[in-house]
Parts: C-alpha cells; structure tokens; sequence
C-alpha cells in the first residue's frame, strides 16, 4: 500500500490503500478495529457510487457493475430518498456523481462484543484521492452490521 500526499489530499494506488486511510481517520473519533472493503454481493464489483443524508447518517453504495443498491450498516432503517446526496470529487468538477471503491471501519467496544461507531471512506477510481464521507455513531452495538458495509 502507497498513500502519497497532493497538496491537501492523500492519494491512493488501489483500493487497498483504503484500508490503511480508514484506519488512520477513525470513527467518530475512536480507532478503527475492523476494516470491510465494499464488494458487491452480486456481481463481485468493487467500483460504486455512493448516495446518503449527512443529516440523518445513512448512506447507499450503487453497483457500476450490475446496478445493484445496498444499504450501509443500519441506513436501510432511516433512509429516505427525498433527502439524499450524490458524493462527487473534485478531480472532474460538474458536480456529477464519480465512481468510487469505498470501505466502511468499524470501532469496537472494549472486548469486541459491539460495534461503538462506523465511518465510510472512499478512494476515487479516477484520481486515485482519498476521502472520508461520514461516520456515526452505532446504538445498538449490533455485530451483523460488520457484514453489511
């Protein structure tokens, strides 16, 4: 993994520089103890756009592959698709949706037995620059949610 420094921004080669980018963001200011680089379930695809409510803290990741949409996490519950945004990076500047590699990081409780909070990170497939979408809090703790990033 190489992550180099442009101006303000880090630089990924690969989708597994997200791994060591999400690690050192955290989440909602804890560490990061367990890392799933998005793929999809049905077609494999790793290249994604990437919807969600900053407000109300879901997110929804859409397959370039297939058109496959999955939820993150618990945003299933509270998503609502009248107040939703497209993630856009810079490097094309018409404000139109980018594809992206994303991965979700997960801080544990001490002990492992739940999940403390989350934070989506992105790495663009067509500069290669990484960001950090959102991250929030997780109330119930729930395991299971490891296997829905």
């Amino acid at each position: 993994m190489v992550i180099r420094d442009a101006g303000n921004w880090k630089i990924g080669q690969n989708v597994n520089d997200l791994i060591e980018y999400a690690r050192a963001e955290g989440a909602e200011g804890y560490d990061v103890h367990e890392i799933r680089l998005c793929r999809c379930a049905t077609c494999g695809g790793q290249v994604f756009g990437l919807h969600g409510d900053l407000e109300q803290q879901t997110a929804k990741r859409l397959c370039r592959g297939c058109s496959g949409e999955h939820c993150i996490a618990d945003s299933g519950q509270y998503w609502d698709d009248t107040k939703t945004g497209i993630m856009v990076c810079e490097c094309d500047g018409d404000a139109d949706e980018e594809d992206f590699n994303i991965a979700v990081g997960f801080s544990l409780y001490d002990g492992g037995d739940g999940i403390r909070a989350l934070a989506i990170t992105s790495r663009c497939v067509t500069c290669g620059r990484l960001g950090y979408w959102d991250d929030w809090m997780i109330r119930s703790g729930d395991m299971h949610l490891l296997d829905l990033a």
